[in-house]
């Protein structure tokens, strides 16, 4: 994504890789603040393809039909040797048209896409590149690879992730992690899981917002959650698999036992809905396991180096708001390195507002999943402690729609430049003190629950009487009501009645981050439809016409998705440096000559 950026914006890119592609990650799960913000980032710079990727109707037509809809996220409660309860059931919806809803990222195809769209936009792209050395000088960054070959760059961007050699090389690491939430994976795709929908008998089904088959369904448990994130779980679908993965917390899950498999399946036999979900499910590919998964540094930034979050730090798969944390800082990393580039000056303080905000997203986010996963000991913790989440989500992804859809309206670039204002950059609204003091209220309770000192219900009852006395949250959404547990609905009327709100009752620092001009929104949706029934009109005419006749001037047109490549459409930049070009920079996103960066993966 930021080599797609840098290229656009004519900085010489390499990006290296040590793989390729198409290959196998996990990462698969968009949430609304994670699309918003792609989309943004494909106005502010100029790489619509990238906005693709933020809603599931354009990645459908544009990228991939592999990947799935994500129209809700869903809790599923489990007690030992008990089927679930219904009304222990959790859902938080997504945004819907034309803002969203969100989607499963089958990632063999959409890393790839954005792989080769970097090429497009004129990086080079080189796979199969494995680094064996790293040399870090004054005005350079060296890079040898095991094959011989030798990169130079301005700029050195490490998207490497857990295994990043330049942590391990310039000691970056924590040796013992910061974060509080300590545990450890199993995960795999399979074949063969029923929708989760299949669990319930109609009564049950009654209560949700929306089809748990088409979330991302998570089982919760003491000691653990899963996630199940089907690919197959719309009209379109042709990807059969689900992504399928179990986290374990290790003070109650320590040691690994059998192989992966079997401890999969002797976990989930404990809690009979789950095990009905799985019950004719298959692995598609081998089994992952892992020993303790979080990771952290206090640094991103070095002379000369910058890392993305991932090869920085790490927490939990729960909530899918990694992501998030990637694009808030593929964001402010563009906006830096562009005027560091047109300037040849790579000071590491250009990016320490970007180190900043990461940081203090992932302590929030700590704060948040560690909770959670105490909170599993009991339904009335979990039940409550998660309206923390539900509240950053809900304040973190209306931001973004905010200046999104201000933007739609008057074109002003302004709306995209606030992007980056402090009082903006966070993620599940760790830039609001109101947010970030309720999470940590919510954790001195759990805190005082696990040492005894007050009961699982004391703890509850606490939390949700605090947020019953808010007065940033709407009270029509309930989350200070424990007999609430769908909190809120995007669709046109409510999401207008939530504006409606901000507008009337918020302080303003609320009202400024909630609302926006309702008619642009709704403009925006009639687009959406109109224009879903154009290609539909379009491609029945194409059908007809190939019925009757052989000839066609279909190659006389770009196709509309190609079109929006404008310049770029023809011709397409060699994918690799000619004997002239000096050799340059990224792995995952970076920049080369005149200013380079080269990221290893």
């Amino acid at each position: 994504m930021l080599a797609c950026i840098l290229a656009r914006h004519g900085v010489s890119t390499l990006l290296l890789e040590g793989a390729s592609h198409p290959r196998f990650t996990i990462g698969e799960s968009l949430i609304p603040e994670t699309g918003l913000r792609l989309r943004i980032v494909a106005d502010k710079y100029g790489v619509p393809e990238i906005g693709w990727i933020g809603t599931f109707h354009k990645l459908r037509k544009h990228v991939s039909s592999n990947c799935g809809v994500k129209r809700s996220f869903g809790f599923m409660y489990h007690r030992a040797g008990e089927e679930n309860r219904p009304e222990e059931i959790n859902q938080f919806g997504t945004l819907t048209p034309p803002a969203g809803p969100d989607s499963h990222l089958f990632r063999q195809d959409t890393d790839a896409f954005l792989a080769a769209l970097s090429v497009k936009y004129g990086a080079t792209f080189r796979s199969q590149t494995r680094i064996s050395d790293i040399t870090f000088g004054d005005d350079e960054v060296e890079l040898r690879a095991a094959s011989g070959e030798t990169y130079r760059a301005k700029l050195l961007i490490d998207a490497s992730g857990m295994r990043s050699m330049v942590s391990d090389q310039l000691g970056m690491r924590d040796e013992v992690p910061r974060f509080r939430t300590d545990t450890r994976t199993i995960y795999t795709h399979m074949m063969g899981v029923r929708s989760a929908d299949l669990l319930l008998d109609p009564k049950g089904r009654r209560n949700l917002i929306s089809p748990l088959g088409q979330s991302t369904m998570h089982h919760v448990f003491d000691g653990g959650w899963m996630w199940v994130i089907p690919f197959s779980n719309h009209r379109d679908a042709t990807n059969p698999l689900t992504s399928v993965g179990l986290m374990l917390d290790r003070r109650k899950h320590p040691d690994p036992q059998g192989t992966p498999e079997q401890e999969f399946r002797r976990v989930i036999s404990a809690y009979p809905t789950v095990a009905r979900h799985f019950a004719e499910a298959n692995a598609a590919r081998p089994w992952v396991r892992s020993g303790r998964i979080q990771y952290s540094s206090p640094h991103l930034i070095a002379p000369r180096l910058i890392q993305l979050p991932h090869a920085a730090a790490f927490i939990d798969p729960l909530y899918s708001s990694g992501m998030s944390v990637l694009v808030v800082a593929v964001d402010l990393i563009a906006e830096s390195l562009l005027k560091a580039v047109a300037e040849n000056d790579y000071a590491t303080e250009r990016f320490k507002f970007m180190e900043d905000v990461v940081n203090r997203g992932f302590d929030h986010y700590d704060t948040i999943v560690s909770g959670s996963f105490d909170s599993f000991a009991s339904y009335d913790t979990w039940n409550a402690w998660n309206r923390n989440w539900v509240m950053g989500s809900l304040l973190g992804t209306f931001g973004p729609l905010s200046l999104l859809m201000h933007y739609h309206k008057t074109k002003d670039r302004s709306y995209l430049e606030k992007t980056t204002e402090p009082s903006r950059m966070g993620v599940l609204g760790s830039h609001l003190p109101g947010v970030v003091d309720m999470a940590r209220a919510s954790r001195a309770d759990m805190d005082a629950a696990i040492a005894g000192r007050i009961t699982h219900k004391e703890a509850s009852e606490r939390i949700f009487a605090r947020f019953r006395a808010t007065d940033f949250l709407p009270p029509y959404m309930g989350f200070g009501d424990p007999r609430k547990t769908a909190t809120a609905t995007f669709t046109l009327i409510p999401g207008a009645r939530h504006v409606t709100w901000y507008r009337m009752h918020g302080d303003p620092v609320y009202r400024d981050n909630c609302t926006f001009p309702l008619m642009t929104y709704a403009r925006d949706g009639a687009t959406f439809v109109l224009g879903e029934a154009r290609d539909a009109w379009r491609r029945s005419f194409s059908a007809l016409r190939d019925v009757f006749f052989a000839h066609n001037s279909d190659w006389r047109h770009i196709a509309p998705a190609l079109a929006e490549h404008g310049e770029l459409v023809t011709p397409v930049p060699a994918s690799a440096p000619s004997a002239e070009e000096p050799a340059g920079l990224d792995g995952a996103e970076a920049p080369r000559s005149a200013a380079s960066a080269t990221g290893v993966g």
